[in-house]
C-alpha cells in the first residue's frame, strides 16, 4: 500500500474503471448480450470523470502549482488519450468499409472521408447528421469533453479554491437536474441529445473529483473487503432496472450522491496482493476496452453473421460472456503491443525528461 501511494496509484480506482468499462460493452454491442444489459451503464461516464478529476489532481497539482506546466500537461493528456482513440477510429473505418452497401448501411466513400478527417481531430460532424464522426465509434464523444475539462483545470488552476470548486460543482448539479427532468434521462451531452448539458454533467463530475481530492487528500489503508464492496456497488448501480417513475431520482441520486460517496470510500481503500494485481490489470485494460469495444464488437458480429459462422443473437447472453473475455484480452494486447510503445515514443519526442516519481504519477493518471 505504501508503494502504491508513492507511485500515485489507486488500485481500487483501477478496479472501478475496469469493471465499469466492461459493463458499458453490453450497451453498444447488444447482439452479443440479447436480454442481458446494463440500462444505466451510461452513468459510468459520470464515474469516469469523477475518477479523472481526483487522479489528475493527485498527479499534477504540484507541477501546476509551480506554474509553466500547462502546455506539457496538455501534451501528456493527449499522449495518454489519442493513440487508443485513433486505434478505435481505425477499427470503425474498417467496419464501415466492410459494411458499405450492405443491410441498408448509409455510409458512402464520399461521406466517409470527410467524416474520418473530422473524427481524426476529435470532432463530430454537422448537427442532425446520422453519419458523423461520433457515430463511427459512439463512446468516443466523451474524449473531447475530457480534454476540455483537463485544459480548463490547468488554465484555471490558481483560481480553483475550495469555494470556487464548490460553486462549479453546484452549478453542474443544477444543470444535471434540469437535463434529467427536461430530457427524461441523464444520458445526455452527445450529438443531438441535449448537448448543452455537457459542461454541466462533465463539470460536476470532473471538478467534483478535484474537490474530493482537495478535501480528502491521499490517506489510504489496505482494505480488501471494502475495495471489493466498491466494485460490487458499481455493478449493481449500472445494472439496476429502475421503474420509469423512479428513474429520474435514481439517476440523479447515483450521479450526484452515490458515485461521489463511492469514490470517497474507494480513495481510502487499497486492494493488496493478488487482488490489487487483478484490479491494476482491470485498470490497465479499461481505456482500451472503452475505445475499442463498439467498432470491434459490431465488426465481429457482422463477420460472423455474413460468413454464416453464427448469428450471436441466438446464443445470447452466453455469446456476450465470450465477447467480454475476448475484448478484455484484445484490449490488453493492443495496450501492450501498440499503445504503450507509441506513448513512450511520443513522450520521448514531445516532452522533456521528468523525475521518476512524476512519471509514475502521470502513468497512473
Amino acid at each position: 500500500m505504501a508503494a502504491a501511494q508513492r507511485r500515485g496509484v489507486f488500485t481500487t480506482f483501477d478496479g472501478l474503471r475496469g469493471v465499469a468499462a466492461l459493463l458499458v460493452v453490453s450497451r453498444h454491442v447488444g447482439p452479443f448480450f440479447g436480454p442481458l444489459n446494463s440500462p444505466e451503464s451510461f452513468l459510468a461516464v459520470d464515474m469516469f470523470f469523477l475518477l479523472s478529476g481526483f487522479v489528475i489532481a493527485n498527479a499534477y497539482a504540484p507541477r501546476l502549482e509551480k506554474g509553466g506546466f500547462v502546455l506539457d500537461f496538455l501534451k501528456i493528456r493527449l499522449i495518454r488519450l489519442y493513440p487508443l482513440y485513433l486505434a478505435g477510429l481505425a477499427v470503425a473505418v474498417i467496419l464501415r468499409l466492410y459494411m458499405r452497401g450492405e443491410d441498408g448501411d448509409p455510409w458512402t466513400l464520399h461521406m466517409l472521408l470527410p467524416t474520418v478527417l473530422l473524427a481524426a481531430v476529435l470532432l463530430g460532424g454537422p448537427p442532425g447528421e446520422t453519419t458523423h464522426g461520433y457515430s463511427l465509434n459512439s463512446p468516443s464523444w466523451t474524449l473531447l469533453p475530457e480534454i476540455g475539462m483537463n485544459l480548463a483545470y490547468a488554465l484555471l488552476f490558481r483560481w480553483l479554491t475550495v469555494p470556487v470548486l464548490v460553486t462549479l460543482v453546484g452549478a453542474g448539479a443544477i444543470g444535471m437536474v434540469i437535463a434529467e427532468f427536461s430530457h427524461g434521462s441523464l444520458d445526455v451531452g452527445f450529438p443531438d441529445h441535449a448537448e448543452w448539458a455537457t459542461p454541466f454533467r462533465m463539470g460536476f463530475s470532473f471538478f467534483g473529483g478535484v474537490l474530493m481530492h482537495r478535501l480528502a487528500g491521499d490517506r489510504r489503508r489496505d482494505a480488501p473487503v471494502t475495495a471489493v464492496a466498491c466494485l460490487v456497488a458499481v455493478i449493481v448501480a449500472l445494472m439496476w432496472h429502475p421503474s420509469d417513475s423512479f428513474k429520474p431520482f435514481y439517476e440523479l441520486g447515483v450521479a450526484l450522491l452515490g458515485f461521489p460517496l463511492l469514490i470517497f470510500v474507494a480513495a481510502r481503500a487499497e486492494a493488496p496482493g493478488r487482488l490489487g494485481a487483478a484490479f491494476r490489470w482491470l485498470g490497465l485494460i479499461s481505456y482500451a476496452v472503452y475505445t475499442l469495444h463498439a467498432p470491434t464488437g459490431l465488426l465481429l458480429y457482422q463477420v460472423l453473421k455474413r460468413t454464416g459462422i453464427i448469428d450471436v443473437w441466438y446464443t445470447a447472453p452466453w455469446s456476450g460472456v465470450v465477447f467480454l473475455a475476448f475484448i478484455a484480452v484484445f484490449a490488453w494486447g493492443v495496450d501492450k503491443v501498440y499503445d504503450q510503445p507509441v506513448r513512450r515514443w511520443l513522450t520521448a519526442r514531445l516532452l522533456p525528461p521528468r523525475p521518476v516519481a512524476l512519471a509514475a504519477d502521470a502513468k497512473a493518471a
